[in-house]
């Protein structure tokens, strides 16, 4: 794979990039769908956001900018800025735990400035149009925010050596919690809570109750951020163990 992509021009890279960030988005609007299908009795929501002709703009426009900034991270990757090798499965395990902790800090302090008044107006509040949230939604961001997050990612790769499975691990993570968080059901059992690493994983209640109270719940992967800086919803706890029953009726 690293081969293949060291032989391609910045237009050829460009379209493996885009044709990889079509897949993804192909493939987390279906899994939306089919999160909200095989879950129905535990919505989170009534109804899912309508979709709107604007939105779908956005996402489409959210997949290309992706991929340009995709081109930029490969460009950097060639120039030696940043380093990504092979590694044992152990090696992975440790490289894409790294970067989902680092990420996550990163995405909680990002996501926490994108909330002040003068820049939640101007941008992040184009991603809380939906507050009930769709198949969509993951994508339905403010162009500055895409790159941004895509900035942070090229960051952290500059800094750290990472093996290529770790790397694939850790954007795997990211776009199955993305799909998740946006869902609108609840798949994870209420039983998640009571083990000790499992219940600082970001469920898609998590995430949600963000898109409901803007105020809590700035992290992605994890709650342990907004642990540590106290802004988890204190609600959270209730919502999840009563949303995560399948025998309670979801407008119980």
């Amino acid at each position: 794979m690293l081969d293949f992509l060291k032989q391609q021009t910045a237009s050829g890279a460009f379209l493996v990039f885009l044709v990889a960030n079509a897949a993804i988005f192909v493939a987390s609007v279906m899994g939306c769908w089919l999160l909200g299908a095989i879950f129905h009795n535990k919505r989170l929501f009534s109804r899912w956001e309508p979709l709107e002709g604007r939105e779908q703009l956005a996402a489409i426009g959210a997949v290309v900018l992706n991929s340009l900034v995709s081109v930029i991270g490969w460009v950097a990757w060639k120039a030696g800025y940043i380093d990504i090798r092979s590694g044992s499965f152990g090696r992975a395990i440790v490289d894409c735990t790294v970067m989902v902790l680092a990420m996550d800090l990163g995405m909680y302090f990002f996501h926490r400035i994108a909330h002040h008044p003068r820049i939640y107006r101007r941008m992040h509040a184009f991603h809380h149009r939906h507050e009930a949230t769709n198949p969509i939604s993951l994508f339905v961001l403010h162009p500055v925010e895409v790159i941004g997050f895509g900035a942070l990612m090229i960051l952290f790769l500059a800094i750290y050596p990472i093996s290529l499975t770790g790397l694939v691990g850790y954007l795997t993570l990211n776009i199955l919690f993305g799909t998740l968080g946006h869902s609108g059901v609840e798949p994870f059992p209420a039983w998640v809570r009571k083990v000790p690493l499992l219940k600082y994983v970001g469920t898609s209640t998590f995430h949600a109750e963000h898109h409901e109270h803007p105020a809590y719940n700035f992290g992605f992967y994890t709650l342990l951020w907004d642990k540590i800086f106290g802004t988890l919803d204190p609600e959270y706890d209730h919502r999840f163990t009563h949303i995560s029953r399948p025998e309670t009726p979801p407008d119980a």
